[in-house]
Parts: structure tokens; C-alpha cells; sequence
């Protein structure tokens, strides 16, 4: 899906442009991906399993542009792409199509600026826009940070897969299923007009 940029103003000064990805951003995205891979242990792949083409990524890319469904934004600051979000449709099916997924990461450099929590105020914003009415996400036991940000937005925890990751060293991570009701919030605001 297409939307407006958004510019926002980060704690350090600087401005991030909150945009729909592009085709041309195939090679920086691999790459983000790459770096974010090398700098956490919460995401589901390791640095040298990002085994993308420019290409192949190119056009998923497009078809997530061109989805009216799907959102694939991308955090760019002085040029250079910060993170990414998405929002991917569980289907099309009619009782399942109230919802979606939802998916974050941000590199090292950029983190504790703000943009985390633009990228998800944004993101849910269009998500309701295109009519889910909830967003789920899973988040790795021990990512304190990505968990509150996702507290903070009205996400909560609603079931838990246990060993979920296992790492090379042989250890593993439990995961737990966050979900954040949409249907509700417009209730709440609403009801408080009402008032």
C-alpha cells in the first residue's frame, strides 16, 4: 500500500521520514537486515541466513507497494534507511480478515530517538485505516525494549511458545503472542466523545 510521508523531528535534532518502501530500496533494506540480524538476538534469522537478492527483494517490495492490504515502511534518516515496519494481511478469507501482523526493526545507531514509536503510532494508524480491527505480533522472551514499546501501544500478551528460537550455542527462547484490539480503541474514543 501507497501513504503519505511523514516527517518527524527525532530527539537529537535530526528528521526521519517515515515513507512506503521502494523497489530502489531493495539493496539498503538486505542490507538493514543484515546489520539488524548481526546487532540482536530477537529476530528469527541470523546475519548469514540473509540470503535475499536484490532482486527478489525488489519485487517484494512492489507487490507490497501495490497490496492495498500489506504496508512495508521504511525509517529514513540523512538519506539512509534507519528500519523498517510492516503490516501483513493474515488473508483474505472472510474470518480472517479482520486481522494482521505486524513486524518491527530498527538498527543499533538509531534507537532510543523516537522512531520505534513513530513507525508504530503511524503504522497503526493506517492498519486501521484499511479496516483490521487487530494487530498481532510475537516478541522474543528477554526483548524488554521492543515488549514495552508494544506495552506502551496498547499491545498485550495473550499466549506464550515455549523454546520457540533455538540459538547455535544450543540455548533457547521462549516467545510470547502480543495482540492489540483496533475494533476496541475506536469504541473507547467513541464512547469518550460521548461523554
Amino acid at each position: 500500500m501507497t501513504f503519505e510521508k511523514k516527517k518527524i523531528n527525532l530527539k537529537d535534532g535530526r528528521v526521519c521520514i517515515l515513507r512506503p518502501a521502494e523497489a530502489k530500496d531493495a539493496k539498503a533494506m538486505v542490507e538493514s537486515l543484515r546489520t539488524v540480524s548481526l546487532e540482536t538476538p530477537f529476530l528469527l534469522r541470523n546475519q548469514d541466513e540473509v540470503t535475499f537478492t536484490v532482486e527478489a527483494e525488489e519485487k517484494l517490495l512492489e507487490m507490497k507497494r501495490n497490496d492495498p492490504r500489506e504496508i512495508m515502511m521504511v525509517a529514513e534518516v540523512e538519506g539512509m534507511i534507519a528500519g523498517n515496519c510492516a503490516v501483513m494481511s493474515k488473508g483474505n478469507l472472510r474470518r480472517i480478515c479482520h486481522r494482521c501482523d505486524f513486524a518491527i526493526a530498527l538498527k543499533e545507531a538509531y534507537w532510543n530517538l523516537g522512531i520505534g514509536s513513530a513507525m508504530m503510532d503511524y503504522v497503526l494508524f493506517l492498519a486501521k485505516k484499511m479496516g483490521y480491527e487487530q494487530v498481532e505480533l510475537d516478541v522474543v522472551d528477554g526483548n524488554h525494549r521492543a515488549k514495552s514499546l508494544y506495552e506502551r501501544f496498547g499491545f498485550i500478551e495473550n499466549g506464550k511458545n515455549p523454546r520457540a528460537l533455538k540459538y547455535d550455542d544450543g540455548s533457547y527462547r521462549d516467545e510470547y503472542r502480543m495482540i492489540k484490539f483496533l475494533a476496541d480503541e475506536r469504541n473507547i474514543v467513541l464512547s469518550d466523545r460521548l461523554e
